[in-house]
């Protein structure tokens, strides 16, 4: 079977303009330490042609992450898949016959059409990124697992995803027991946001640290999709606005925008 090479396939990855929440302008792409550790998985997953898996509560950077290691280790040979919630089997059959570029569309009968899929993972090294994994069934889950194998071992694979990825997994004894590490994602600690905020965007070039941890406390929670959020809300204002002032009046006002449940808009004269 004649399969592409990888010398001139293009990446299924993003660019990496899309990685940064509402295409946040001017985003750092911050070497954080969860970035680091991911990037020591996913090493691992491609030397040993193993299972990893990346996960932890949704905005912390999880995905970013991971398309950033892939970026380096694996740009061209990484299959990327996403679901969505709930993906029967023929759909996760699809969408894997697409990705490795395979001719045609899939045999409609499974036998057949995962036969050449597995050539496929054979005939050259691969790694599957299985991004969502929360809202895969158990079935898909299965399904990933037979087609890594045991002593085949036929790509590296990747999964990522939030709330109750590692529970899906650990139900399912026979994929848990194959998976060689994995990397729970935490909030940026306080510590971390004084250092890391101020080169994110050039918004916080120069803020003073106070109001930074007032910024995270009241609604940062150390995830960057919240920074961005924030970000974005607060360029907008300064942008409209040149006299505006980023001080604590603005972020009170960045903060009624968020929630205005539980915040009073800042009051103008």
């Amino acid at each position: 079977m004649n399969t592409p090479t990888t010398s001139h396939r293009p990446t299924q990855l993003p660019p990496p303009s899309q990685d940064h929440y509402l295409g946040l302008t001017k985003a750092n792409a911050m070497a954080t330490r969860a970035v680091a550790e991911t990037e020591a998985r996913i090493i691992k997953a491609i030397r040993h042609n193993a299972m990893v898996c990346i996960h932890g509560h949704v905005g912390l950077g999880k995905t970013f992450a991971v398309h950033t290691a892939l970026r380096r280790r694996a740009p061209q040979t990484t299959v990327r898949l996403r679901y969505n919630n709930g993906a029967n089997m023929n759909e996760i059959r699809t969408q894997l016959w697409h990705r490795l570029g395979l001719p045609g569309e899939p045999p409609q009968a499974a036998g057949p059409c995962d036969q050449q899929i597995h050539d496929a993972l054979k005939a050259e090294p691969r790694v599957l990124l299985i991004d969502e994994v929360q809202g895969l069934g158990t079935k898909p889950l299965e399904y990933f697992r037979a087609l890594w194998g045991d002593d085949a071992r036929r790509a590296a694979i990747v999964f990522v995803g939030s709330g109750n990825t590692r529970q899906k997994i650990l139900n399912n004894p026979a994929l848990h027991s194959r998976i060689l590490d994995w990397y729970q994602f935490s909030p940026l600690t306080p510590t971390e946001i004084q250092a890391i905020v101020p080169a994110y965007q050039p918004i916080w070039t120069g803020a003073q640290r106070e109001l930074i941890l007032y910024a995270d406390d009241m609604a940062g929670h150390g995830s960057f999709r919240n920074w961005a959020r924030i970000t974005v809300l607060l360029h907008d204002a300064l942008e409209e606005n040149p006299d505006l002032t980023l001080n604590k009046d603005l972020i009170r006002w960045v903060l009624s925008r968020i929630d205005p449940t539980t915040r009073r808009p800042l009051q103008r004269n």
